[in-house]
């Protein structure tokens, strides 16, 4: 291994060309353990790097019976490595996508992490592994589930494979399929996630599991761990000493997202007798996406600079950073306005105002019209109509979750998700919403749902706040409205406070 001399000359740029990001000797070792319980007699790696796993499988067993071949796309990578003299081995500086050398009975890899989006020769690629694997491989997001399907296909009957994927990949849509074809075979049997990934894994820039699958027909339960710490990785080299819950199938459905499943497993928190889905009362939705925030979010200098009437702008939050308290309100509006924030967004109604006029030529000037949203509306500079939300929550958090009780008439972009109420919900169940919202009894619940990303980063789609549990109408009953009041004004200027008081008005909700 050469990872530290390839990382101080190569760089970072031609790293994340290639997606390339190491795996660690400690975490090779136990996948490597779980691919040579059965003594394969071919091994697969579909993305060699500097050959870590190769590495940590000649440990075990020398590799005197084992035939390895490894594909590495990237040949810059491969100058680093010398395994010439080595027969047991076959290395090709070969796209593994592009492959169709048979099936095997061990398969182990960290795959490329980067967009699909970004793999060039994806068009080329993508009929093939279709026509091999029978389906659709449309919307696939990150390349490291296209690996994951191929290799799925070329593992022998009881071979055994060990994988390193995004852990959000068991929330997204192109996963469903993944999950379904992994429970219909019964292939996968153990998940291992790593609780502080950054001392693991320090490279990464998203939270990652380890996947490992044997293809020998057994229906039995999957094993889930949580793993900590590196020192649980450091003393514990097979997977069979490592601690784990086990979850029948049948509680593993592959149309639900999977996160909030294991996360169940780990945390203290658990959904309170009574409690029921928060799009009982509404829903939230996205924020606006503009497609050229730069163009749409106008501050106080460039309204009067380019001349734009009121009524062809509309208040607007364009940043999270512009909220700091968690309640938002006309007077502090106009603090941000008079400070020359960009709190107003393009909205435009008189068309034929000559400002407009002239502001929309400047932008296609700019390129404005030709970007990946705007060339697809008609116009190209019309916004989607919305009101004010009164609850709005951020949509990255790190520790406490952003929530903001919105007593503005401003709409907000895509930095927020808006609470829109329906008719069950009148103002005094907003005010107490907020309140759960804000407590951190709530928080703990609603992170159940969450995404985690990488450095502690967590992101809660609208699906998922949507699905999130509350106290009931009758529970919500034993907060009087002046209670909630109370809370939300102490809130305007000492959050921390206005927690601890909505802790305690939740709590006597759950005794």
């Amino acid at each position: 291994m050469h990872e530290s001399t390839y990382i101080d000359e190569i760089p970072l740029n031609h790293r994340k060309d290639y997606g390339q990001y190491f795996t660690p000797p400690n975490v090779a070792r136990i996948m490597a353990n779980w691919i040579m319980k059965h003594n394969p007699q071919t091994i697969l790696d579909p993305a060699f790097g500097l050959g870590i796993f190769y590495d940590e499988i000649k440990k075990i067993n020398s590799l005197n019976y084992s035939k390895f071949i490894g594909y590495e796309i990237d040949s810059k990578i491969l100058t680093y490595i010398d395994y010439n003299s080595n027969k047991n081995i076959t290395l090709l500086n070969n796209d593994y996508l592009e492959s169709d050398i048979g099936k095997f009975d061990g398969i182990i890899c960290n795959p490329p992490y980067m967009r699909f989006q970004k793999f060039l020769n994806r068009h080329n690629v993508l009929p093939i592994i279709e026509q091999k694997i029978g389906k659709k491989l449309v919307g696939y997001s990150n390349i490291a589930s296209v690996f994951l399907v191929k290799s799925l296909s070329e593992l022998n009957k009881n071979g055994k494979l060990a994988y390193i994927m995004p852990l959000e990949f068991f929330n997204t849509g192109y996963g469903k399929e993944i999950k379904k074809s992994l429970l219909e075979n019964h292939l996968l049997k153990h998940i291992i996630i790593f609780e502080n990934e950054k001392e693991i894994f320090p490279d990464a820039t998203t939270t990652v599991c380890i996947l490992l699958c044997s293809n020998d027909d057994k229906n039995e339960n999957i094993k889930i761990t949580l793993v900590k710490s590196e020192e649980e990785i450091n003393n514990k080299h097979d997977v069979d000493n490592l601690n784990y819950f086990e979850i029948k199938i049948n509680n593993l459905p592959f149309n639900k997202k999977w996160s909030p499943i294991f996360l169940s497993f780990f945390s203290e928190q658990k959904i309170p007798e009574g409690f029921t889905k928060v799009s009982l009362y509404g829903s939230f939705k996205r924020g606006i996406a503009t497609g050229a925030n730069d163009f749409f979010a106008l501050t106080k200098s460039d309204l009067i600079k380019y001349k734009i009437s009121n009524n062809n702008i509309c208040k607007c939050i364009t940043k999270s950073s512009q909220l700091k308290n968690p309640v938002f309100t006309e007077d502090y509006f106009h603090v941000l306005y008079n400070n020359n924030k960009p709190v107003y967004c393009l909205d435009i109604k008189d068309h034929n105002e000559q400002s407009i006029i002239d502001y929309l030529k400047l932008g296609v000037k700019r390129g404005v019209n030709t970007r990946y949203l705007t060339k697809t509306r008609n116009p190209w500079y019309r916004i989607e109509n919305r009101k004010p939300a009164p609850i709005l929550f951020g949509v990255f958090s790190r520790g406490h979750l952003k929530v903001i009780r919105n007593y503005s008439t401003a709409i907000n972009f895509t930095c927020f998700h808006s609470f829109y109420p329906n008719f069950l919900f009148g103002g005094n169940e907003i005010d107490k919403l907020f309140v759960y919202f804000l407590s951190d009894i709530g928080q703990a619940i609603i992170k159940l749902n969450k995404r985690v990303y990488g450095e502690n980063l967590d992101k809660l789609e609208p699906g998922d706040l949507n699905d999130c549990f509350c106290p009931n109408l009758n529970q919500f009953a034993l907060i009087r409205q002046e209670e909630a009041e109370k809370v939300i004004e102490i809130a305007k200027t000492n959050q921390e406070l206005a927690v601890k008081m909505s802790n305690e008005l939740i709590e006597r909700i759950i005794k």
